[in-house]
Order: structure tokens, then sequence, then C-alpha cells
């Protein structure tokens, strides 16, 4: 460290003799109290003394090295630049042993200013935890750092980005407002709702607004893998841990997202034992291979999809409870496209675009009475649904709208819908045992509520049930 950069006075950090006929050689004997960890040498370079801990680093006994050269001990010294007349105050060097020192420099002055050599004081210290610490410190800034400029984007891209998901109905309008103020969420997301509302159209947008984006988003279905491949599939395994495994092992789902989102599709399919092991990996946010006893930290947002009834699976022990209020922190119920009717023109639209890029067509829209003659059905394959029916009609369509009459092909298939539908509502369901408890259930919610005089909380209390669970049984019977 230069002692002009620093502002220090190179005559005041100076060890001063006041008899100019002292030489260097008695400095020793003078100074004796100070000289645990001191080197001095003489106007020349020569080392006067050298500390018996210090010489040894270099391979030398104290004595041996007195008479020498600096250099010839030190290599890399720096006492040239100290009898010049610099003052190094805590310079960091590096001692025989590599190990790091805090040394201090100063020249030896006489009472005329001359000087006549240089004395260094050294301390030795462990950098490496140092070193380690700030680095630690300096990658958690940088990570931090990255949060906040990808927190910035999502704010001024989050709009843009839900507007993916179309629709503008009330319903529509609020999820979409909701998906809003969780950006950059930790907390783990379920979305919910009938086969073909799109689901991961909504995980997806979740994702493309957070954070997260640029890590890795890794999208599970839970129903299409074996069960005997589930777990190796999911948590990965080591080399050899069973027969077929591949040579160096395989990192699981978890692994791969890690740092960035997971979507557990079909999550009502997995087995309870697999529930189990995955309940755990989400408490310890940490996932460890099949074969291995190493656990890796997990820093993850875990989104999961479902169009089951989870807490009536709860009821039925076919999903274990304490997995699902793990998985629902924040929980969002999407419409069927059958209570969100006045998105069907925005619907119509957006899938004609898609469709026009698909197949090179040229479709502009569809007219107000096909309009209303579609929603006059209720759409049960909901989303993808229509999605296949607009499909068909754009590419069977020589004009540049589609009209009522490009439908025709769909009245079949409706009726047949429309004859199931029927035939269910007018037909007694067989008195099983499963019909007998929602009877039994249903009756239970009613006489609590009355007993209860309309209090939901207190009903559910009643029933030994918690409110959100009475929240959905009683939906699900269309108790008010």
């Amino acid at each position: 460290m230069d002692s002009e950069n620093r502002g220090y006075d190179p005559a005041f950090y100076s060890l001063k003799i006041d008899d100019n006929n002292l030489g260097i050689e008695n400095i020793v004997s003078k100074c004796a109290f100070l000289l645990y960890q001191f080197t001095i040498v003489d106007k020349f370079g020569t080392i006067v003394y050298m500390a018996d801990n210090y010489s040894r680093q270099y391979g030398y006994s104290a004595g041996e090295v007195i008479g020498k050269k600096v250099e010839d001990v030190i290599p890399n010294t720096k006492f040239y630049d100290t009898l010049n007349g610099k003052v190094d105050i805590n310079d960091i060097f590096e001692s025989g042993n590599g190990k790091a020192l805090v040394c201090s420099r100063i020249p030896i002055r006489n009472s005329l200013n001359e000087i006549i050599g240089a004395i260094s004081m050294s301390g030795a210290i462990d950098m490496q935890p140092t070193v380690n610490d700030l680095y630690a410190r300096l990658s958690e800034l940088q990570h931090i750092n990255e949060l906040y400029v990808r927190q910035m984007q999502g704010l001024h891209k989050a709009p843009s980005v839900f507007d993916t998901i179309v629709g503008s109905s009330e319903k529509i309008t609020e999820i979409k407002e909701t998906l809003m103020n969780l950006v950059n969420t930790r907390m783990p997301i379920l979305l919910t709702g009938e086969s073909g509302v799109g689901k991961e159209v909504y995980a997806n947008a979740i994702y493309e607004s957070s954070d997260r984006k640029g890590f890795p988003f890794v999208k599970v279905n839970c129903a299409a893998i074996p069960k005997d491949l589930l777990e190796s599939e999911m948590f990965g395994y080591e080399s050899g841990t069973f027969t077929g495994a591949i040579r160096g092992g395989r990192a699981g789902q978890f692994e791969r997202a890690n740092h960035g989102t997971i979507l557990l599709d079909e999550v009502e399919a997995l087995s309870l034992e697999m529930q189990a092991k995955l309940l755990r990996v989400l408490q310890e946010s940490k996932v460890t291979r099949l074969g291995s006893s190493d656990p890796i930290p997990l820093n993850i947002q875990v989104i999961s999809c479902t169009n089951e009834d989870l807490y009536e699976m709860v009821e039925e022990k076919k999903f274990r409870e304490d997995l699902l209020y793990r998985l629902n922190a924040i929980e969002i119920d999407i419409p069927p496209l059958r209570e969100r009717m006045e998105d069907l023109p925005d619907l119509c639209n957006s899938l004609i675009g898609r469709i026009n890029s698909k197949y090179d067509l040229h479709i502009l829209g569809v007219s107000e009475d096909a309009l209303s003659f579609l929603s006059g059905y209720d759409w049960p394959g909901n989303i993808r649904e229509l999605e296949h029916v607009i499909e068909r009609a754009c590419i069977m369509k020589n004009n540049t709208y589609l009209t009522r009459e490009d439908f025709q092909f769909v009245k079949e298939i409706w009726k047949k819908h429309s004859k199931k539908k029927r035939k269910a509502e007018t037909e007694p369901a067989p008195a099983t045992l499963f019909s007998a408890r929602e009877e039994t259930e249903k009756k239970n919610i009613i006489n609590a509520l009355t007993e209860a005089r309309g209090n939901k909380t207190k009903a559910a209390k009643l029933l030994g049930i918690s409110r959100s669970l009475f929240y959905t049984k009683a939906k699900k019977y269309g108790i008010e």
C-alpha cells in the first residue's frame, strides 16, 4: 500500500535513532522488546535480524539468515522500496509457506533523517475464511440484484403476460388481478378446474411473469409416468441403483427445476406412498437421489394442477390432507367455459389467430349468428373442445368469416351429449353406498347450518371439518 496514496507522512512513519554513531546492528538490542515478528535490514538490504518463526517459513534458522541479502531469503521482498523511503502499512504479503501476512514496513532514520535501514512488522492471517465469506456475500448480493432486476422487469411485463389469458369476464378479470399481485411469490400455487379449461396456460403466465423466468420450467404429468418409475423420475438416482440405471446417475425433475419452477400436472394421480415422499421434499426443501444419502438443497416454485376435488379425495382417504395444505397455499379455481360465455368472442378470435398461423389460413373471425349458435352449448370439454371445433371449421371454410353453417357438423355431437346429459338427469342413480353417504352428508350440512342460523364458520365447527372443506361440500350439493 503506497504511503502517498494513503496520505501517510514517511517522515512520521519512521524509526528515529538519535545517536548517529549507532550502527544498524546495535538497533536489534535496543529494540529487542519489539522483535517477535520483525525483520530488520541495513541500508544495503542485508539482513540484520529476522524472527525465528518467520525465518523458518523460508527454510532457515534465525542465525543462518544474518548477513544474507534479503532478496536471497525473501525472493518477493519489498524491502528495497522501503529503503527508498516508501512506507507500507497493513500490506497483504505472501510468505514463504504461502500464508498471507499483514505486513507493515518503515524506514529506519538517524537524527539527520538519513535512511540507515528498514524494519518489517508482520503477523500471519488465514485469508481463506475471509475470502470465502466475501465471495459468499458477493454471490448473495449478485443473486439479490438479479432478483430485483427480474422483479422490476416483471412489474412492467406482468399485464402483457397475463393478456395471454384470454377473456374479460368478471371471473377471469379477478383471476388476472390476483395473479398480478402474486408475481414473484414463493408460495405453492394450486390451479383447479375442469379438464380443458387451460390450467397450463395459467401456469405458463405465472412463470413468464415471475423473476424465475430464465431459470428452468419443468412440467411433469404425474398421470403419464408409470408408477414404478415415478420416484426415480421425480427425484433422480445414482449410478448402479437399479438394473438399467444410466451410468453416472440421473437428475430428477425436481433437481432439474432447481432455482426455477416445477409444474405438477394431474397431481391427484400420485399414489399415497408417492404423496408422502413429495410432502417430505416440499417440507425440507431438499431432494435426495435414489441410492444416495446426500440431500440437494432446493430453491423452487411449485405449481400444481388438478381437475379433481382434492378435498373430497382427502375425505375418501385418497389424498393426504397435509400435502393438500402444502400445495394449496394459494388456490385459484379456473371457471368452466359455460360460466364465462361472455368471453366466447375473444376466445374464438384468439383461437382463429393461432389456427391461421398453424395452417397459413386467412379467416377473419366468427359471425354474430355463429356466436349465438355456439353459445347455446354448454361445452363440457371447455376451451379444448372449442379449439377443436373452431379448427375444423377453419380448415373446411373457403370464405373469410365463419358462419352458423360452418358449424353444422357439430349438431350430431351435441345431440349425443344432450341425450346423455338428459338421461343422467332423469334416471335415478342406483342406491349405492356412496350415493347414500352423499345424501347423508347433504342432510348433515343443512342441519348444521340450521342449528348455526346460517353461520358457516360455526356450522363447520359443528360438523368437525375445516371451513374450506365446508364451503367445498356446500358448493357440491348446491347449498346456499
